[in-house]
């Protein structure tokens, strides 16, 4: 998503993720799926919605050899295809549907992702609000 008020964002949290914990979602720290009840991914209809919004939510599948950069303090979600069907009501449902329609034999394909996660666990607004511009 482009660069949000907090407002925005904790809006934007609740269209996608279907919960009214937005704070939880927004500050909790990266990579914790087991310690809370998972989140769904987002539907079709709540891409819409945030893009009504103007939030600019962005959808895709990146290819062998693509790679994509994230910017500082924007909100995002990423997970690795599997050769498994989705629900139709899910935002990934249509292009995951494309991707297997073209492969020869549907199998999971090795993948693998390279990230710098970085957490600013500052005391003052102005300084959290200064890292994450």
């Amino acid at each position: 998503l482009r660069r949000l008020t907090e407002r925005h964002k904790c809006h934007a949290l609740q269209l996608l993720t279907g919960s009214s914990d937005s704070y939880g979602a927004l500050y909790g720290l990266p990579h914790q799926d087991g310690l809370r009840t998972q989140l769904s991914w987002p539907s079709k209809e709540s891409i819409i919605q945030c893009e009504e919004m103007r939030y600019y939510p962005s959808v895709f599948i990146l290819k062998a050899g693509q790679v994509v950069h994230i910017n500082k303090g924007r909100l995002h979600a990423f997970r690795k295809l599997a050769p498994s069907k989705l629900i139709e009501t899910d935002c990934h449902s249509d292009l995951r549907n494309e991707v297997l329609r073209t492969k020869e034999q549907p199998i999971e394909d090795i993948c693998f992702s390279v990230a710098w996660d970085w957490m600013f666990k500052g005391v003052t607004d102005n300084g959290i609000n200064r890292e994450v511009s």
